[in-house]
């Protein structure tokens, strides 16, 4: 019995390792096959997820269908023509937005067709169906919508460049023949006279601007250096209103000539008193102490000598109470308010000109532009308003005079101001000293 016991437990660790291995090897056979059933399975969802989704989709939008006709069918009699009203309003803007862009669409479609120039590709489109009025504007909107692919088209035709002939008017005013071409904005014809190509409101033909030589080379297929004007003849035009200060002065009219009177007067005039203000030197105290040692000593000769070495209007007013320096002081000092009123008046000479002129000149300003815009009103009456250009024209030479009144007046009012301080430091100079000097008579 022992010994059979011995053989049980030696053979069964090896029996219960090949039932581990066949369990294991089961196992894994049945994974796969797991596995494989897995994948047949998603497959078939996969396969049948569209027609599902699609069933679902159907029966979600006849749930919706449903839901809304329950609605309607729970609104009241005048809820459901409130909501007609409003569907209705809808449908209406909606027809006024669809006229809109089909107007938008003609109108874009007819000014190309008026503005282009000989050269420029055109959108190729029916002209009639343009043109035509139609009273449904959806389809009207829908038959339009060719004119956007159009003018794309055209925008590629005018980046790429395209030639046309056509007739122009050269510089001289004649009538030629030659060929027209177009890049982007800008435009160019050769012909008897080739050159960049303007086109103004109302011309029947567009002007050439005589450039030849590089254009010449430009059409042959040569690189060249052209002057382009993207602004279609706007900075030339431009720049020929700005003008010049002659062209000013030309337009201005009369009353500019009184404003530049008035500004050649006051610049004569500052300019010399501006020079004899410059020649002044001031003495100090210094000085004045010199004429008071001098005249203590009784040496009369010495102090006018002083006095007369002054590059200053004290110089004078200080000879002058020296003479009277005999005579008592309220002598002296009424000596010395005389010479001060004959001080002021000549430092102030001149000075009241340039102070009209500066009070005058936009006033005179003032005077041209009412007078221009009385003769613009005259014209209105008589050719109307229905051309803002002339009158705007009109408007901006009768402002012409304000500018010139306002450009005099201005340096005229900072030149009187400065004189004017400069004055009146001199007459104070002059008093101070001059009181120094009584004062120094009085202790002596």
């Amino acid at each position: 019995m022992r010994s059979l016991l011995t053989l049980l437990l030696l053979f069964a660790p090896l029996h219960a390792q090949v039932s581990i291995e066949k369990a294991t090897a089961t196992a894994k056979s049945d994974l796969a096959a797991a596995l494989g059933e897995l994948e047949k399975v998603r497959e078939t969802i996969t396969a049948e997820k569209p027609a599902l989704a699609a069933d679902f989709q159907s029966v979600e939008r006849e749930l919706e269908k449903k839901r809304r006709l329950v609605r309607i069918a729970r609104m009241s009699q005048e809820d459901r023509q409130q909501a007609m009203r409003q569907l209705q309003s809808d449908l209406a803007t909606r027809e006024l937005d669809a006229s809109y862009l089909a107007g938008l669409l003609k109108d874009h479609a007819l000014k190309i067709g008026v503005t282009s120039s000989p050269g420029e590709p055109s959108l190729g489109l029916d002209s009639a169906m343009i043109a035509r009025d139609v009273t449904d504007s959806s389809a009207a909107l829908a038959e339009r919508l060719a004119v956007v692919g159009a003018s794309l088209t055209r925008l590629d035709a005018l980046f790429g460049g395209s030639q046309a002939p056509g007739k122009a008017v050269s510089p001289d005013g004649s009538v030629m023949e030659g060929t027209f071409a177009a890049a982007g904005p800008a435009l160019f014809f050769k012909g008897p006279v080739s050159g960049i190509v303007i086109r103004e409101k109302g011309d029947d033909l567009p002007s050439v601007m005589e450039d030849g030589g590089e254009i010449d080379a430009l059409f042959s297929g040569h690189q060249a250096m052209v002057r382009m004007d993207v602004t279609g003849g706007a900075a030339t035009a431009l720049e020929e209103v700005s003008g010049g200060p002659i062209d000013l002065v030309r337009k201005g009219g009369l009353w500019v000539w009184p404003i530049l009177l008035l500004a050649l007067l006051a610049l004569v005039f500052g300019l010399i008193k501006a020079k004899s203000f410059a020649g002044y030197r001031e003495p100090g105290e210094t000085w004045v102490r010199s004429i008071l040692a001098a005249l203590g000593s009784h040496d009369i000769a010495k102090a006018s000598s002083l006095a007369a070495e002054a590059k200053h209007p004290v110089g004078p007013v200080m000879a002058r109470l020296i003479e009277s320096s005999s005579h008592s002081n309220d002598v002296v000092e009424e000596t010395l308010y005389e010479e001060l009123m004959d001080v002021q008046s000549k430092a102030g000479s001149l000075l009241p000109v340039i102070a009209v002129t500066a009070a005058t000149a936009p006033l005179l300003g003032l005077l041209g532009t009412v007078s221009g815009m009385i003769r613009t009103f005259n014209l209105i009456t008589v050719f109307g308003s229905g051309d803002p250009k002339p009158l705007a024209g009109g408007i901006s030479e009768a402002l012409i005079t304000t500018l010139f009144g306002l450009v005099v007046a201005i340096p005229a009012l900072i030149l009187h101001a400065f004189l004017s301080r400069r004055s009146q430091g001199i007459v104070q100079t002059t008093e101070r000293l001059g009181l120094s000097f009584i004062n120094g008579l009085r202790k002596s």
